[in-house]
């Protein structure tokens, strides 16, 4: 299931002070947002950037959940969102119907946690550089209206959980 807009200041807005973002990919199905969760990673040397790239598979082999990669000497970008995440909506016949629209989920969340607790290692042990991104406070800024806009507030005919019909 899709996060809800409770999510947005419990499990994001703690990630975005640590420069995560939001991203974005193609329209999917009836032109609806598809929103990524991204942070870029920087390290010392290529030795630690491959160390730290192996630890990530780990987290997601562990979590089955499988995050998009891009890496090079003493980078890696990170780019998260659940393909196969399903929202629940009403009819007009009353009818609840379960649509497969990608997205962001508590997967999604739990992961980006796993590598940003991971990051913080690498920081305590002088392996990682904390390079705040140009214009961060526009990004962070920016992240948290995008999520509020494609997560609002409870709606009617939109069920957000097995049992919470809203």
């Amino acid at each position: 299931m899709h996060i809800n807009h409770s999510d947005i200041d419990t499990y994001f807005q703690p990630l975005i002070q640590c420069h995560w973002h939001v991203g974005r990919v193609r329209a999917a199905a009836r032109d609806v947002e598809i929103l990524t969760f991204d942070k870029l990673f920087r390290f010392k040397n290529f030795e630690t950037t491959l160390k730290f790239f192996n630890e990530l598979a780990e987290i997601s082999l562990n979590e089955n959940h499988h995050a998009h990669y891009a890496c090079d000497y003493a980078r890696i970008y990170v780019s998260v969102y659940t393909h196969a995440a399903y929202r629940n909506t009403q009819a007009e016949s009353g009818q609840w119907i379960s649509e497969l629209i990608p997205g962001l989920t508590l997967r999604d969340v739990c992961f980006a946690i796993r590598a940003e607790r991971l990051h913080q290692k690498y920081l305590a042990e002088g392996l990682a550089i904390t390079l705040v991104p140009f214009e961060n406070g526009r990004l962070q800024d920016w992240s948290i209206e995008r999520l509020k806009l494609r997560y609002p507030p409870r709606q009617p005919g939109v069920m957000y959980g097995a049992t919470d019909r809203a």
